[in-house]
């Protein structure tokens, strides 16, 4: 086969597998939003992670965190594993704060296939929503079923951003009785010294030469 036909082939190939590549948009202020499933994590640079050790009256496990740098952003990633031991499931998680990313629209996704410090998962999020506050959640029981039940653990519940910065943030693990995890969120980026110095100068400079026009006039 001549390489130009292969080229060509290669091309269609490459195009169909792009276009089947649907990311699940989630704006601001939305709710019921379904959570596309894919087979992999995003990849990129692990930048922070944290694992939470949880017990109660209710259920006992083990929450994870982490935040990746890729080429398009910050991707943030969730998972609860609920111990055998637990005498409930887990209906909701709750991710805050993200509203550093204003309007800014947000892709949701979730994987099974463990990496890192996650596990592999086998219960999946039925929706996520997010308010306008900056609060992403992801729902497992919307009319009661669904749960993560005692002895499973969640998908991998993935947040993509085009955030470039982070901070501490808050991982709310639910079932009518509520924990706190270790977590991290979006943060407006503050610039560095010398960009801020370079822009004090430019500014200065454009008020001289103003200046200096004025005289002149």
């Amino acid at each position: 086969m001549h390489l130009a036909t292969k080229l060509s082939f290669m091309t269609l190939a490459l195009t169909g597998l792009m276009s089947n590549a649907q990311a699940t948009v989630l704006p601001t202020n939305a709710s019921g939003v379904n959570v596309d499933v894919v087979a992999s994590n995003f990849g990129g640079t692990l930048l922070d992670s944290a694992t939470t050790a949880i017990s109660n009256l209710s259920w006992n496990g083990i929450a994870h965190t982490a935040v990746y740098q890729t080429a398009t952003g910050l991707d943030f990633y969730y998972q609860f594993n609920n111990d055998e031991s637990s005498q409930n499931g887990i209906h909701r998680f709750t991710g805050f704060d993200f509203s550093s990313l204003g309007a800014t629209n947000v892709d949701v996704y979730q994987t099974a296939t463990g990496f890192g410090i996650f596990s592999n998962g086998n219960i999946t999020s039925n929706y996520a929503d997010r308010s306008l506050a900056g609060v992403i959640g992801f729902e497992f029981a919307p009319v009661g079923m669904g749960d993560i039940t005692p002895g499973t653990n969640s998908y991998i519940q993935i947040i993509r951003t085009n955030a470039t910065s982070y901070q501490a943030g808050n991982f709310v693990i639910s079932n009518g009785i509520g924990a706190n995890a270790v977590a991290f969120a979006s943060a407006t980026a503050v610039p560095e010294a010398s960009t801020s110095l370079m822009v004090i100068s430019g500014l200065g400079l454009m008020g001289l030469i103003g200046a200096r026009r004025s005289r002149k006039s």
